[in-house]
């Protein structure tokens, strides 16, 4: 098993009937590409969104690398288990007040998701590719990606960068779903693959 297939069996052990849809395929998704183009134009071709028990990507499954589809999923699959566990309050707090002047529940969903991000960039490229994927996040929460979640670039580091020193530290790893998510990246059954700590 390599990592995608890891990952997977991680996910269908807590999200059975998760079904994985390429947007093109997805009415809905077009009618919410449509809505968000003067936002987000790149909605449909650039992010993955996840709804409930599917997760919709921006590309054919077989178009991924497998370890980064593999990344993908963790990430959204964070999302998943915050939906399961908070149901109305996560889909009704994200998307509220998406305006450039506030700093937004969506953002705490976010940060959570994307300790999933830094945890696998600091393992494959350590400090600089960690620095580098948090200086994608900064401009990404400040911005108009997720409707500028989190109101200025300064913000938004200081907001972040207490997470990179939990995945430093290695605190994140040990808590989950940090901890599962990061087994099932490391774990060497019949690969080679290898983390850093």
């Amino acid at each position: 098993m390599d990592r995608l297939d890891r990952m997977l069996a991680l996910i269908r052990a807590r999200v059975p009937e998760l079904k994985i849809v390429h947007k093109a395929d997805s009415r809905l998704m077009g009618i919410i590409a449509i809505a968000l183009w003067p936002i987000t134009p790149d909605f449909s071709t650039r992010f993955t969104t996840v709804l409930g028990k599917t997760v919709y990507i921006p590309r054919p499954m077989e178009e991924f690398p497998r370890d980064h589809l593999a990344r993908v999923l963790a990430h959204e699959f964070v999302h998943q288990l915050d939906m399961m566990e908070h149901g109305a309050w996560f889909y009704g707090s994200y998307l509220v007040a998406p305006l450039p002047v506030v700093r937004t529940q969506r953002a705490i969903w976010e940060r959570r998701a994307y300790g999933v991000d830094l945890l696998l960039a600091y393992d494959l490229g350590g400090e600089p590719e960690l620095q580098r994927y948090l200086q994608y996040l900064i401009e990404t929460f400040s911005g108009p990606s997720y409707a500028w979640m989190w109101a200025g670039t300064e913000s938004a580091r200081q907001f972040l960068e207490p997470l990179c020193e939990e995945v430093r530290s290695g605190e994140l790893q040990k808590g989950e779903p940090y901890a599962s998510i990061y087994r099932a990246w490391c774990e060497p059954k019949g690969g080679d693959e290898t983390c850093s700590t």
